[in-house]
């Protein structure tokens, strides 16, 4: 071997051992230069007319990183709004979990002798919120195969499971028919609403037809609106009122020819009432035959269970509350949590007392926030974005929680409250995230991954708001884009670093 070569080999190794003892090279230089080109670009958006107040705070954090990638205001308290639906979604997944199912359980006090069930029937809710039209469906079907073909007594429902208050006392006062403020209850039927559907008269002067869905006893009709020729105005109003005994729906105003069928969602006023109507016409319509009463009561000790129907698993029922925000879900749960892990009668403050639990394991006492809702309804809560951020870290943590805790949120331009946002961005998907309105308060909360795959958990709360929400959202739909194209190390970008210019000197010495 020359000496050429030997001095050649002994260089290659040299310089072979060099590289693998360095630690990873630094972009300092350059990371902090895209740093610092999205930390002007957000504060720039940030300062619209809209949050002129600065009654909003932001906070990006990199969970890959261990740091934060923007922060404004972040140990603020806002109104969190249907954000606070995060925190009720990571305390059902980590105190109750992914698979846990709610159980509506049938009694009897009486024999089931060929085929009819002679004593009273009991029905148990276990304040499954997602017992639906399907469910209650395959509920009876089940009772027919045991079989049941006839039932001599009455119908009796407990709701025992759950205390007897319908409403959160920190909402609004005297609410209307509104489906977002869906009373709760033990024994819940199809998320305590019902479907109205309003369709023009053959001509003009006729009633218009109307539809309930379901149809059931509870239920009763006004109908006093008239058809009107095309080009006539005349408010249609729908409207329903808690009579006794029963609801009334009020139709009044006009619909005109041609119009397309208008559909409206109302609450309802006593669940076991309406779940237990609507059980009785299922009855009915699968052949049972009942000719009894039906009531409210609890369950006797000599009563017998003659079957346990078991619900959708709770990772299901966590979609519908956060892609499409249902309140109703949302406080059914936190009542159940408070059910499960301090006993029964399952109630609002037990399961709040939960997520005091919860908060501080997080290292947040009670006076560092307010929460006294599920649902983020009640104007009264307060979080900060460090707060929510706080949350998503410690979700992305657990492995037992986080794939059912992501899957669950709206994602960007795809599906849910957010299928029509960000839609023409093309990584829009790359968004996770749970939105928030109320009046003058919109909010919205999640994760998304950068453009170098870099995963970032975030949260923008924005009150006070002094323009439309259209217009919020659009600044809010900015943020997440330019988290979507961010790159610490920006497309071009020549670096800079001294070690990377003693690299180049080094391997071309001879």
């Amino acid at each position: 071997m020359t000496r050429n070569i030997y001095n050649t080999l002994l260089i290659f190794i040299l310089l072979a051992v060099f590289f693998v003892s360095l630690p990873p090279l630094s972009f300092a230089g350059v990371d902090e230069e895209g740093v610092n080109s999205f930390r002007r670009s957000v504060t720039k958006l940030l300062s619209n007319s809209c949050l002129r107040k600065n009654k909003f705070g932001v906070k990006i954090y990199s969970l890959d990183r261990g740091e934060t990638l923007y922060e404004i205001r972040s140990n603020q308290l806002f109104i969190p709004a249907s954000n606070a639906k995060i925190l009720t979604t990571a305390v059902a997944l980590k105190y109750l979990g992914s698979n846990y199912r709610y159980t509506t359980r049938i009694y009897t006090d009486g024999i089931l002798e060929n085929q009819t069930l002679k004593g009273n029937l009991y029905i148990k809710g276990s304040g499954d919120p997602k017992l639906v039209t399907e469910q209650l469906w395959l509920l009876v079907n089940e009772l027919r195969n045991l079989p049941i073909k006839k039932i001599t007594g009455n119908i009796i429902a407990d709701s025992s499971f759950f205390d007897d208050r319908m409403r959160v006392k920190t909402w609004i006062k005297n609410p209307g028919a509104q489906a977002y403020e869906a009373p709760l209850g033990a024994l819940s039927f199809n998320f305590n609403t019902i479907k109205v559907y309003v369709s023009p008269g053959k001509k003009a002067g006729d009633r218009p037809e109307i539809v309930i869905e379901p149809e059931n006893d509870y239920i009763k009709l006004e109908n006093k609106a008239r058809t009107l020729k095309p080009g006539r105005r005349n408010r249609l109003i729908v409207n329903r009122v808690d009579k006794e005994g029963h609801d009334l729906i009020t139709i009044s105003g006009g619909i005109n020819l041609g119009q397309p069928r208008a559909q409206y969602f109302l609450n309802i006023t006593n669940p076991a009432q309406y779940a237990l109507n609507v059980f009785k016409s299922y009855l009915g319509l699968s052949g049972i035959k009942f000719g009894g009463k039906l009531q409210e009561g609890s369950l006797p000790e000599n009563a017998v269970e003659l079957h346990a129907h078991e619900g959708e698993p709770l990772a299901l029922a966590l979609r519908g509350l956060n892609k499409f925000s249902n309140n109703f879900v949302a406080e059914q749960i936190l009542k159940t949590i408070g059910a499960e892990h301090l006993g029964q009668p399952g109630s609002t403050q037990k399961g709040l007392s939960v997520f005091e639990e919860y908060m501080k394991q997080l290292g947040y006492e009670p006076n560092q926030y307010k929460i006294f809702d599920g649902s983020g309804l009640s104007r009264q809560n307060r979080l900060s974005p460090a707060i929510m951020v706080d949350i998503l870290r410690n979700v992305k943590n657990d492995l037992s929680v986080y794939p059912e805790f992501v899957s669950a949120l709206g994602v960007m331009g795809v599906d849910g409250n957010v299928k029509n946002r960000m839609k023409r961005v093309e990584s829009s998907s790359k968004a996770r995230v749970k939105t928030g309105t109320l009046n003058f308060v919109s909010t919205l909360s999640g994760f998304f991954e950068s453009k170098e795959g870099e995963l970032f958990a975030f949260s923008i709360l924005m009150n006070d708001l002094k323009c439309s929400n259209r217009r919020v959202k659009k600044i809010q739909d900015q943020i997440i884009q330019k988290g979507l194209n961010f790159r610490r190390v920006p497309t071009g970008s020549v670096l800079t670093d001294d070690r990377t210019k003693r690299l180049q000197t080094e391997t071309t010495t001879p």
